[in-house]
């Protein structure tokens, strides 16, 4: 395996890449508020000072946060700022990241397709094929997107619902990050960077209200869809759709560091709803890898 990380990026037990012991202690400070959304992080030269490391490390740790959508995008000549949407929510690529530093990573997903969660997980993947970060013992992922078969409402066309060109291109987009998701976790098997990797996506007769993540069987992120009226192109034309959208980030339900805490009946009762649909109504998704 080649590897792009040195010994002196680690950390003193020299397993955690030193970015990333950066990266998690600034984390904290924005869970907890100090800096607060909208505010300027210490210039890098204090952070150098108070982590004891060099400016690449500092610079690294900054730009994962970028990617994880808690600091604004890099302004050259301003210092590192934290985002305002970060008293809102996060991106999903945070809560994958943090899940994939537990030795069993588990996730149950239910959403319109996995276009966020195929790169959240490719960006893991990729983080293990380098050596930035520890492969986890075993990955188990457990895909509910609508099925291919169905002649679901939306996307339908605003002015000739009869067209089926925009179900047959969500058809496509559900198909192309299935396939690549599914590409990515069994790739890191093959390699034999991860013991154990099972992912299975099945499909539904029908299309989400709202988007479900159940991750490591502790946590549960929801967001939920809404309708609007879009352009989109197919086969080269432009056409005025009605479709399902849903924001990007969700809130902190991570436990500990003052966020809130999911009840666990709550928790209890929808991996039951997505037991009983995995079971009794999905049907697996065909796909061009298998």
């Amino acid at each position: 395996m080649t590897t792009h990380t040195s010994g002196a990026d680690r950390d003193a037990t020299g397993e955690t890449p030193r970015y990333r012991s950066v990266a998690d202690a600034l984390r904290q400070d924005v869970q907890n508020g100090v800096p607060a959304p909208g505010d300027a992080l210490p210039k890098q030269d204090q952070l150098m000072r108070r982590f004891r490391c060099g400016r690449g490390t500092v610079q690294k740790a900054l730009q994962l946060l970028r990617e994880e959508g808690l600091l604004e995008a890099g302004v050259p000549g301003r210092g590192a700022r934290v985002a305002r949407q970060a008293a809102i929510g996060r991106p999903l690529v945070h809560y994958v990241s943090r899940a994939f530093d537990a030795p069993h990573v588990s996730l149950d997903v239910w959403s319109l397709h996995t276009e966020e969660l195929s790169r959240a997980v490719q960006q893991q993947a990729e983080l293990i094929r380098l050596g930035d970060r520890a492969a986890p013992q075993s990955i188990r992922v457990r895909v509910l997107v609508p099925d291919l078969d169905t002649h679901h409402p939306y996307p339908r066309h605003v002015d000739d619902p009869s067209d089926l060109r925009p179900l047959r291109r969500l058809r496509r987009v559900v198909r192309m990050y299935a396939e690549a998701l599914h590409h990515s976790l069994t790739q890191l098997a093959e390699e034999g960077s991860v013991g154990s990797v099972s992912v299975e996506i099945r499909g539904l007769p029908t299309v989400p209200g709202e988007k479900r993540y159940l991750i490591n069987g502790t946590q549960m992120l929801t967001g939920y869809y809404f309708l609007r009226t879009t352009r989109i192109l197919v086969d080269a034309a432009s056409v005025e759709v009605l479709e399902l959208h849903s924001d990007t980030l969700f809130p902190a339900t991570l436990e500990g560091n003052g966020a809130r805490s999911l009840e666990r009946a709550e928790l209890q009762q929808v991996q039951a709803w997505f037991n009983s649909r995995w079971d009794m109504v999905a049907q697996p998704l065909r796909l061009l890898d298998e």
